[in-house]
């Protein structure tokens, strides 16, 4: 399944809202992750620009984007989500450019 790489922002009233129902929350973005056909592979709680950078894999673009805005819908959080491919795919993707030599006319 492709993987997606979502980069996480605590909105204000996610951050006052932490103590009360941060566990809870964490909960309900992994099932809306789960019934879009997703799983979450890990995510990483951050210092810095991001509080959190979660690696999930989604049966494709729509999938990730509908889990994208029905989490921010929530309203704790700001989702920025990109696709990623891994260094194994990535070196492939690079051998098959140079490999296709543009025909010169």
């Amino acid at each position: 399944m492709p993987v997606y790489i979502s980069l996480v922002k605590f909105t204000e009233h996610g951050i006052t809202t932490l103590k009360q129902q941060g566990i809870a929350r964490s909960e309900s973005v992994q099932r809306n992750i789960e019934s879009l056909g997703g799983r979450l592979l890990d995510a990483y709680y951050c210092l810095g620009e991001y509080d959190v950078v979660a690696v999930l894999e989604f049966p494709n673009n729509r999938a990730a984007m509908k889990a994208a805005v029905l989490n921010s819908s929530l309203g704790h959080i700001k989702i920025t989500t990109m696709p990623a491919v891994s260094r194994a795919e990535w070196r492939e993707l690079l051998r098959e450019v140079w490999s296709s030599k543009p025909k010169r006319k």
